[in-house]
């Protein structure tokens, strides 16, 4: 997911319409969409009044990183893909205890045949 795919969630989570959310930071709404679209990039007072607005940080928007804590107050910061990439693992029982057993050959295999399982994929 790229930053205006979550600027538009933190929006519409936010209840707000590009319409509103331009009218908050003193911008068009043209500009929203280009920001939600990535085809513009907010400068950084634009940027700041949207974090405000929205009430998320630039890590959430840039997508650097998430705060996972367990009960013995072990914190991991990871970025919400790699969450999901983990997620997803981790519903495969199958492969979480192959990647478990030994990461590096598993990845090793993966990766040597990635391209025969999904042609489309650039080397």
């Amino acid at each position: 997911m790229v930053a205006g795919q979550r600027l538009k969630e933190a929006r519409k989570k936010a209840n707000l319409t590009q319409v509103e959310l331009a009218n908050i930071i003193g911008v068009k709404a043209a500009e929203i969409s280009q920001y939600e679209s990535n085809k513009r990039t907010p400068r950084w007072p634009a940027f700041n009044k949207l974090l405000d607005a929205l009430n998320i940080t630039a890590d959430e928007v840039l997508g650097r990183e998430v705060t996972v804590q367990d009960d013995d107050d072990y914190i991991v910061k990871l970025a919400k893909e790699d969450l999901q990439i983990l997620s997803n693992i981790k519903a495969n029982p199958k492969l979480y205890k192959t990647l478990l057993a030994d990461p590096e050959r598993t990845v090793q295999v993966i990766n040597k045949n990635l391209k025969t399982v999904i042609p489309e994929i650039d080397d």
